[in-house]
């Protein structure tokens, strides 16, 4: 059976149970689950309409050609400039029932649907397709560690070229040239701090030049046929100022009760609790701002999301980040990225990357 087609019959499957007549994707990574397709979002209607009896996607008769590796099960229906998109879209819409509509769909097209089919009744479909996606299947699981691989082997050639002197904005564009030779189809900026940037967990790159004796923390992720990676290790160069090492440890003996606590059945916020006792008993608990991880896949932040007020058990399947940091302001900042898929003995690493603490030579 078609890969694609397979997954879409599940989806389907999930309407059913949850009473759901159709459903309706903008282009989006649900879209891309659900086809196979990157199609990019544009000015003008494309959506793909899903229900037990078709499967059909609407495009711009000009766009054709644009979805050539969809299969043949998926019917396409184009439209032209003179056309009134809104209208042909609701009449591939059921008469009665519930429609549910994928999360990325544009307001105005959303609101415009409501009012032309009133008798229509609408859900997010988040509830139908998130429980499915979180659950990745080995072919995923592949690809993702794969791409972390490869981030990896590019953080490595960086680290063994010169890096005193070289702005933060200039590391990173160094970065992503090495990711995309790599193998990566996309890369963003990712995160580069040095010094006190260290201390922001979003840091924005800047102009600061590294020095000797700096605290880098690196980033990074990329796009690998639709899938992503996200790592983040954190490094001295030369020798480490007061108190750093101490520090160092505490945020990886976090990350590895993380990853210990990781089973199937036990909760986000578990395993979230299992990382922060560790920091809030050595006195850090208000230096670690953010959650311990998210899920990642064809998004680099989706379910599930370990954090504190998670009740939801993890599944075999899951693949997040475990991601403990202690941000002291002015001062430096520790975060341990590795992202972690749940398997049946528990949490396996999808890196390979020493996290042990790693002095740069300069």
């Amino acid at each position: 059976m078609n890969f694609y087609k397979k997954r879409r019959e599940q989806f389907s499957a999930a309407m059913a149970d949850k009473g759901v007549s159709s459903a309706i994707f903008s282009p989006s990574s649900d879209f891309l689950y659900l086809t196979g397709s990157s199609r990019p979002s544009s000015q003008r209607i494309a959506a793909l309409i899903l229900s037990s009896e078709r499967a059909a996607l609407l495009i711009p008769d000009f766009e054709k050609g644009n979805d050539s590796n969809l299969d043949d099960e998926i019917e396409v229906i184009p439209y032209s400039d003179s056309d009134n998109a809104i209208d042909i879209l609701s009449s591939l819409l059921p008469s009665k029932g519930c429609v549910a509509v994928g999360h990325e769909m544009h307001a105005d097209i959303l609101l415009s649907l409501q009012h032309r089919a009133s008798y229509l009744t609408w859900c997010c479909a988040d509830t139908i397709l998130e429980p499915i996606r979180r659950r990745k299947d080995s072919w995923e699981i592949q690809l993702i560690e794969t791409a972390q691989h490869m981030a990896e082997r590019a953080l490595c050639r960086l680290l063994s070229e010169p890096l005193i002197g070289h702005t933060e904005r200039e590391i990173a564009s160094r970065l992503a040239e090495l990711r995309l030779q790599e193998g990566f189809d996309s890369v963003g900026n990712g995160i580069v701090a040095s010094g006190p940037n260290t201390a922001l967990p979003h840091h924005i790159n800047s102009d600061r030049p590294l020095s000797k004796g700096d605290i880098l923390m690196v980033d990074i992720g990329g796009t690998y046929r639709g899938y992503r990676a996200d790592f983040t290790r954190t490094f001295v160069l030369g020798t480490p100022p007061e108190g750093f090492s101490d520090i160092y440890h505490i945020v990886l003996s976090a990350h590895m009760a993380g990853k210990a606590a990781a089973q199937s059945g036990v909760s986000a916020a578990e395993v979230d609790h299992a990382a922060r006792q560790i920091i809030e008993r050595a006195g850090y608990g208000s230096y670690f701002t953010h959650r311990l991880g998210h899920g990642i896949g064809l998004d680099v932040h989706e379910p599930p999301f370990i954090t504190s007020s998670n009740r939801a058990p993890l599944e075999i399947g899951n693949v997040f980040s475990c991601e403990p940091g202690i941000y002291l302001p002015g001062r430096f900042g520790v975060r341990i990225e590795d992202l972690l898929v749940l398997e049946e003995n528990g949490a396996r690493s999808l890196n390979t990357l020493s996290k042990d603490l790693q002095i740069i030579p300069v």
